[in-house]
């Protein structure tokens, strides 16, 4: 009999049950499902309080529960204990959770996890809004990519699972495979698998590490584009600029205002406002306020072009470089102009092209061509070739020793010129001195104009002094004493003094 009792009740309740399911569901308001244990209704409070493996739809949202309390009225749904909400592919998971059908909102507390297809967030609490699919942490939460490695961290998180799309900000890390990105806040793009990111912005890739204040990264492709206080740097060398743009695949760099590239392993540094460099074509390209600096053996050579192409030595790992237009050279002993040039670690070689002017202390060369020769990184041999001269200054440009030929040779000794060898139409010129000492004094004075004319002379200087003179055929020779000089005997050929072209240190180097 007692058995027939409770059969009955359960009757009565399931009756009860599927009734107010049908009229709540023609209202659109609360469907319940198959499942729940216990339903009461007051009707003083307009609450519908459910119990025991809870199940209804909602607005769209199926939910399931150990408890539930429904105002019908206000719209409002509180749920209790394992809770589990189902919006299309979307499936959220708590400890509570609170509905308001009016706004379409819903606030989920304790372990807190949402998923779908593709990703699955985990945090404390979070807001749902139902309308526009778009969840919401304020207290720290973590995403993960299902099947990959991929993982974002942060303190504040939107999570957007209709478009893919999420926004974080305060502590971000972004992690994946071999790839580290924290920032201060971070859009993700799922349709591209795009971060972008505002704030001071540091990534890891591997041994590579960037850093800027906002920009992009692509981490399926594996490039970026990074703003602000950009940096790069590998195992070699370090880049910075205003902007740089990343792109592994190709491996190629591109950089622009304010560029400077430290690389302390092969000792060199690069200037400029635009910087493009290539792994696979072995190639560094700088314009616009290009600058080189090359460093060997505490010496260093400071180059200028309007364009300079660096490439690699792999082998030898020297560096050979290409420059156009506009050619600047300073170093503590020689300065140089030109047009287009192109030094060679690997040859130890400068070679000078279209007008080039050399200076070293108080001597200026000048030729069609010129190969400077180095050893051990010091200057040793100056190459001049065709239409060659060399010129001295003397007396604070009063006079001018001068050499010049069709070819020419001069040679260097710790940083000074000290001889040359001209070969083919051979003239010199120069004003030796005659010194008188007396007592107390020694008084210099200027004896005349010595010119020579051979078709090979070997002329020895010292500090710009011709101090001696070989040659192999007898050359023609005239003396003219000073007062006796004629304008037109002072000047070999096409005789021109260029003190404004010289450089005049490395931090003007770039100025026209």
């Amino acid at each position: 009999m007692k058995k027939g009792r409770n059969y009955i009740k359960t009757a009565l309740f399931m009756s009860a049950f599927f009734l107010m399911s049908n009229v709540l569901s023609q209202n659109d308001i609360l469907k319940l499902l198959p499942g729940s244990k216990k339903a009461n209704y007051y009707e003083s409070n307009d609450l519908l309080k459910l119990e025991g493996n809870v199940h209804f739809e909602y607005q769209g949202n199926t939910m399931y529960c150990d408890s539930a309390y429904y105002f019908e009225k206000r719209k409002i749904v509180h749920a209790y204990g394992k809770v589990h909400i189902i919006k299309e592919q979307v499936n959220m998971f708590c400890d509570s959770a609170f509905f308001n059908g009016e706004s379409e909102r819903a606030k989920l507390w304790g372990d807190v996890r949402v998923r779908d297809l593709d990703y699955r967030l985990r945090t404390d609490s979070l807001e749902y809004i139902s309308a526009s699919g778009r969840a919401i942490y304020r207290n720290y939460g973590t995403i993960r990519k299902n099947g990959s490695n991929e993982k974002i961290v942060s303190k504040i998180g939107y999570f957007y699972p209709k478009s893919k799309n999420y926004f974080f900000s305060d502590s971000v890390v972004y992690t994946n495979d071999g790839i580290r990105i924290t920032t201060d806040t971070l859009s993700y793009e799922y349709s591209n698998q795009k971060t972008i990111f505002n704030g001071k912005t540091h990534i890891r890739k591997d041994s590579i590490r960037m850093i800027c204040n906002y920009g992009w990264y692509d981490t399926k492709l594996n490039k970026g584009y990074l703003h602000g206080d950009a940096s790069y740097q590998d195992s070699s060398q370090v880049l910075y600029a205003d902007t740089i743009s990343y792109d592994e695949k190709i491996q190629e760099i591109i950089a622009k205002k304010d560029v400077h590239l430290i690389n302390e392993k092969n000792n060199f540094v690069l200037h400029s406002n635009f910087l493009y460099s290539s792994d696979s074509l072995n190639l560094t390209y700088i314009t616009d306020c290009a600058l080189a600096k090359l460093v060997q053996n505490k010496d260093t050579i400071f180059l200028h072009g309007d364009s300079l192409f660096i490439r690699n030595d792999s082998i030898k790992k020297k560096k050979n470089i290409q420059a156009y237009y506009g050619v600047k050279i300073y170093n503590k002993e020689i300065q140089s102009v030109c047009d287009s040039l192109w030094l060679s670690q690997t040859e130890n070689q400068i070679k000078l092209y279209h007008n080039p002017i050399v200076w070293s202390e108080n001597s200026e060369l000048k030729g069609d061509s010129i190969v400077i020769l180095t050893r051990d990184s010091i200057i040793d041999k100056i190459y001049v070739y065709r239409n060659s001269s060399a010129i001295m200054e003397l007396d604070s440009g009063l006079l001018y020793n001068q050499i010049s030929g069709k070819n020419m040779i001069a040679y260097m000794k710790e940083g000074k010129l000290n001889k040359t060898d001209v070969n083919g139409s051979a003239v010199s010129i120069y004003f030796p001195e005659d010194e008188k000492k007396t007592d107390s004094t020694t008084t210099i004075k200027r004896m005349g104009l010595n010119k020579l004319i051979s078709s090979t002379l070997s002329v020895y200087l010292d500090s710009g002094e011709v101090v001696g003179i070989n040659y192999v055929n007898e050359p023609v020779g005239i003396f003219y004493p000073m007062d006796q000089i004629k304008e037109k005997d002072r000047w070999i050929n096409n005789f021109k003094w260029n003190p404004a072209l010289r450089p005049k240190d490395e931090f003007t180097l770039t100025d026209r």
